[in-house]
């Protein structure tokens, strides 16, 4: 039985190597996306998808300036006050819980969440990483949709080109019912091992039963504890996990340069916050 999902878990704590030395002094997730920081653009989806509450999970580096961004105490200038993107920027911090989490304990992309399980409880939630945006849908409405119809785990995922096949989670699904079903999750697969072309990304409506699994997972590659290391012991174990594919959006990492420059660039050519500043009433 599916339930309500108001609740995400937010991991911004990477380390965004390759996009050092910009990342020394600004953490991926406030690089620009226009006039908005990236992890912003991602928590005006969750919360257009009804998204209530938002746990960040931060690192060192990251905690400072995500605290100055959330503080409702710092207000706009007078004189752009009225301006529609403020207006929606404001609107959210005044009607979002936001709660912040450092990070802490063994490196690895299932730790943030498995630092928030006991803030969210035994409910669903979603689970974003904060590098990771998509622009032209909302991935997050997906997901649910896929949840409400299942009531199984969903990863988002989006067909990629075949020369980056080898850098990514991969799915082979099945199709049932009008949704897919993922049969296998191949990570960071070798030419052959795979005629899939449909890459995981890091946007997934997580179940109790799948955080539960999570818990019990130890560190497998370079010492890490990895969130699709219980996603795969799902499907081995015979239980189903949905996939949402992406139809009409894209996904960008904004922890590569080459990702972030096309980001920017699709920002800013297919009108997105003027689009988003209409989500303020």
């Amino acid at each position: 039985m599916a339930h309500d999902v108001k609740t995400a878990v937010i991991a911004a704590a990477g380390h965004a190597t390759r996009m050092w030395p910009a990342s020394k002094v600004l953490p991926k997730e406030l690089f620009p996306l226009g006039r908005i920081f990236a992890i912003v653009h991602l928590v005006w989806e969750l919360v257009d998808a009804g998204i209530r509450r938002v746990i960040l999970v931060v690192g060192r580096q990251a905690a400072r300036p995500i605290e100055m961004l959330l503080d409702r105490s710092i207000r706009p200038p007078t004189k752009i006050a009225d301006d529609p993107v403020v207006r929606q920027f404001e609107v959210t911090l005044a009607e979002t819980d936001f709660v912040i989490l450092h990070q802490s304990g063994p490196y690895g992309n299932a730790v943030p969440l498995l630092l928030a399980a006991h803030s969210v409880g035994p409910e669903p939630c979603i689970y974003a990483f904060g590098d990771d945006i998509v622009l032209g849908e909302n991935v997050t409405k997906g997901l649910l949709k896929s949840y409400f119809s299942t009531g199984c785990p969903v990863l988002a995922a989006q067909h990629i080109e075949s020369h980056r096949i080898p850098l990514f989670g991969i799915l082979e699904c099945w199709q049932e019912g009008g949704f897919e079903y993922v049969s296998r999750l191949i990570e960071k697969p070798s030419p052959g091992q795979t005629l899939s072309d449909l890459a995981s990304f890091g946007r997934y409506l997580v179940t109790p039963d799948l955080m539960d699994t999570l818990r019990t997972i130890t560190p497998s590659r370079d010492g890490e504890l990895w969130f699709v290391d219980a996603v795969i012991r799902r499907i081995n174990n015979g239980e189903r996990v949905c996939a949402f594919t992406l139809t009409s959006g894209k996904w960008y990492t904004v922890g590569d340069p080459l990702s972030y420059a096309e980001a920017v660039k699709a920002a800013t050519e297919t009108g997105f916050y003027s689009a988003s500043a209409r989500l303020v009433g």
